[in-house]
């Protein structure tokens, strides 16, 4: 059954679904915020006068159920209101482009509370700061840092913005037992350590305290999920399969599975596993991308799995995953090659999966599902979107009408260019689409406990 639910309503819809293990109960809420809890915007672009929906589903962790029946979660959010551009070439140099619409935007964490009659807000936010006290930017890092993406970040007039070399894309979050917060990025890929009021206390980074290899991550897919497991371990998701090269051959045509870390906190001691995907859904391993992911025990998650297929359709699902009897691929090679390098991960063990639930076949319809999280009844998942702060782009080229906003260069006197020949785009933000544009929170009720 699909949900029939409108997405702006802020009521329950319950129904009864079948998975391929188990009978659900799902309970859908759409975040409401205040004015106040919009991204401030002063750009002349009437579409957001009003300013930008702060997303808060990056990631999603539980706090408490307090005395009143309120469940309190930690929302976090990413870089900001961002959305792809054309190439940039500048100054002789040609780089890929991200809008940035709000480039002060500061990243944070909403205190996210899910009252008793249903209604879902945010209570309070705390920003997330540098050791000195200063604001962090969702803005790329520059050349030379480690994190760099290989990007401009652009203005609406496609200006150039400035670098920031603390910039964050926060994707993961959990709370320790002493109530800090432990946060992964995409750009670095970093993992870092707040206090509760949200500022840095201690920060890795591949080759200083993370695996190095963890460097050759994608631009823009570094970590993704993460985790906190009873015994305090912090595991840590690549969003995608490690970009490695060796000669002519590339991992990204070849690799069957994700870098999952776990990592001590106390000795700073790292393992490395591989979380197998689902190589024969997509066109190629590249494509596939992980989402949030929970710790049931110190040797399972649940983890998210989803893009688009090699049939162009949107998966997102979920899986139980055991590391149990997974080999440590730290330093794992074969004829001096990583396993990526091989179909078969060159015989070394990965972890076991097996499906929890197809979130698509029970209605779910927003492209991604970013947080996850188990209430306390060990019963009931919550799962979250990322809206992408109501922000789309819009191309309209009569020209080149199966062309995307990628294809473009735009050069510094203003022009662009499409396959090496002028061209003449109008391009510009928009909002997203209404199964975007809301954050939803789903609570999956199953029919077993998970231990």
């Amino acid at each position: 059954m699909k949900f029939g639910l409108s997405k702006l309503a802020i009521g329950v819809a319950l129904i009864s679904c079948v998975s391929s293990a188990y009978a659900l109960e799902i309970n859908r809420h759409t975040l409401q915020l205040n004015q106040d809890q919009y991204v401030k915007y002063e750009g002349s672009n009437e579409n957001f006068k009003q300013g930008f929906p702060t997303g808060f589903g990056s990631a999603l962790a539980f706090k408490e159920v307090r005395d009143n029946g309120d469940i309190v979660f930690l929302g976090l959010t990413d870089r900001g209101p961002n959305g792809d551009a054309p190439l940039a070439s500048i100054n002789g140099k040609t780089l890929s482009g991200k809008f940035f619409p709000t480039p002060k935007f500061n990243p944070q964490v909403g205190i996210l509370v899910l009252s008793k009659d249903g209604k879902f807000t945010v209570e309070r936010t705390i920003s997330l700061k540098n050791k000195d006290g200063s604001l962090i930017t969702g803005l790329p890092l520059p050349q030379g840092k480690v994190g760099y993406t290989g990007e401009y970040a652009l203005g609406e007039d496609f200006s150039i913005l400035p670098y920031d070399e603390n910039g964050l894309d926060p994707e993961g979050l959990a709370i320790d037992k002493d109530g800090n917060m432990w946060i992964s990025d995409e750009y670095g890929p970093f993992l870092m350590k707040f206090s509760q009021d949200g500022t840095l206390i201690e920060k890795y980074a591949p080759g200083k305290g993370l695996p190095e290899i963890l460097k050759y991550r994608t631009p823009n897919r570094g970590a993704e999920g993460l985790t906190i497991t009873p015994n305090g371990t912090i595991v840590v998701a690549e969003q995608s399969v490690l970009n490695l090269k060796h000669g002519d051959k590339k991992s990204g045509k070849t690799a069957s599975f994700c870098r999952i870390v776990f990592f001590n906190p106390k000795t700073h001691e790292t393992k490395t596993y591989g979380y197998p995907i689902d190589v024969d859904s997509y066109k190629k391993p590249g494509n596939a991308k992980l989402g949030d992911m929970i710790a049931i025990n110190d040797h399972e998650v649940l983890i998210i799995e989803q893009a688009k297929n090699k049939h162009k359709k949107m998966q997102n699902l979920i899986y139980r995953v055991d590391f149990s009897g997974a080999d440590d691929l730290s330093n794992a090679q074969k004829d001096g090659l990583e396993p990526e390098f091989f179909k078969d991960a060159a015989g070394f063990k990965l972890a076991k999966k097996s499906l929890l639930i197809d979130l698509r076949e029970h209605g779910y319809k927003a492209e991604k599902a970013e947080g996850l999280t188990i209430l306390p009844d060990r019963q009931t998942i919550a799962v979250i979107n990322d809206n992408d702060f109501g922000v789309a782009v819009d191309l309209q080229d009569p020209e080149n009408k199966k062309a995307e906003v990628t294809d473009y260069i735009y050069h510094e006197d203003g022009t662009f260019t499409l396959d090496g020949k002028s061209a003449k785009p109008s391009i510009k933000l928009v909002h997203n689409s209404d199964d975007e544009k809301d954050t939803d929170l789903f609570l999956i009720k199953l029919d077993e406990k998970l231990n």
